[in-house]
């Protein structure tokens, strides 16, 4: 059990202008609409109380080096959490992500740390005495009150259990939804061409690590399948009006109490489920539910018939966390008045992992010996 993530940071100065990691409970000292990072090698570090500091010094391209301290939890919460002085030993490596100090560029406030064994943690993040992290004591709650979704996240499945974790309804084709997959094959199947197909399959598909990133304005996940990245606006951020549909779409999500509903409009003509070989099939007699390709007797169900979604897809998504912050459950609905007679709806769930996440890399190989 090892990081929640490890990052390729770059030894930098600049503020950049993208949302800050964690919301921060200081008395504004610190912008936690932006984020910095650094990379840089440790001189000292005190655990004192109210905050602790680290102080690391960064060298950039010139060759200047420049001592910056990151302020971390209190001195005291740190220890009580497993944090010991010795795991910032003098002359090591470390990167931080954080927010920067409002007047001093020189100083910013941790929300991630990794460290030169390759150790990711959290401004939250509890030690064990092995000094691993302890993902079923990491802090449910953040300082906003809001569910933690921080961390990384992977489907769990069981042996012989269908993939999705499921409980998906059947998909009934309006006549323009059949006629749009008239003649579907396996080779119209964007993974085929390292492409995404939906934002509720790729965020289990072969059980790849996504990471949720969340701050009080909005979040981002970035899905280890095919690296498809989505933010979710909490402030209420319209969609542009020059937006490009895409894969991903334009999410807005606000919290019902302990859950995050999401809605999530502005997609491209895709895939809600694409073909996995020949065209769609009718419903067999004697009960195979519509959207599904007929069994032979004896052998396991096949797949699912194509469906696609037009660009007046709209996917309301509703996530909740269990009691320890371990295990994040979706319900989801997709609602398509031209491609589908009703709503198809489901339900998935992924579980906190302290697995790295990898860039998907995709370099599809499956057709190579055919050209």
């Amino acid at each position: 059990m090892k990081d929640l993530r490890t990052l390729g940071l770059v030894a930098a100065l600049a503020i950049l202008p993208l949302p800050a990691l964690a919301h921060h409970g200081s008395s504004g000292q610190f912008d936690t609409s932006k984020t910095v990072e650094f990379t840089g090698t440790i001189t000292r570090v005190r655990l004192v109380n109210p905050h602790a500091y680290v102080y690391f010094d960064v060298t950039d391209d010139a060759g200047e080096v420049t001592n910056v301290r990151c302020e971390l939890q209190s001195g005291s919460l740190l220890k009580r959490h497993g944090w010991k002085s010795d795991m910032f030993e003098i002359g090591s490596e470390i990167s931080i992500v954080g927010s920067p100090d409002r007047s001093d560029p020189t100083t910013c406030s941790m929300s991630q740390i990794t460290f030169a064994d390759g150790v990711t943690a959290t401004r939250y993040s509890t030690f064990d005495d092995d000094g691993n992290i302890e993902a079923e004591q990491r802090q449910t709650e953040r300082d906003d009150g809001t569910p933690n979704l921080d961390g990384n996240w992977a489907m769990v499945r069981e042996r012989g259990a269908p993939p999705g974790g499921g409980g998906q309804s059947p998909a009934v084709l309006t006549e323009a939804g059949a006629a749009a997959v008239e003649g579907a094959t396996a080779n119209d199947n964007p993974r085929l061409h390292c492409e995404a197909t939906n934002i509720v399959m790729d965020w289990w598909f072969d059980q790849m690590v996504n990471v949720i990133e969340q701050t009080e304005s909005e979040i981002t996940m970035t899905y280890g399948f095919m690296d498809l990245v989505r933010t979710i606006h909490l402030d209420g951020s319209e969609m542009p009006e020059d937006f490009v549909p895409n894969r991903a779409g334009h999410s807005t999500g606000e919290w019902d109490g302990d859950t995050l509903v999401v809605t999530t409009t502005g997609f491209d003509e895709g895939w809600i489920m694409a073909p996995m070989g020949g065209g769609p099939r009718e419903q067999a007699d004697g009960g195979d539910a519509p959207g599904e390709r007929p069994a032979r007797e004896g052998q396991r169900r096949r797949p699912p018939s194509p469906v696609k979604n037009s660009p007046e897809l709209v996917v309301t998504e509703r996530f909740t966390l269990n009691d320890d912050g371990t295990v994040l459950t979706r319900d989801y609905t997709f609602t398509d008045p031209l491609y589908l007679e009703q709503p198809l709806e489901g339900s998935d769930e992924v579980t906190l992992t302290n697995d790295a996440y990898e860039p998907y890399a995709c370099d599809d190989l499956t057709t190579e010996r055919t050209h």
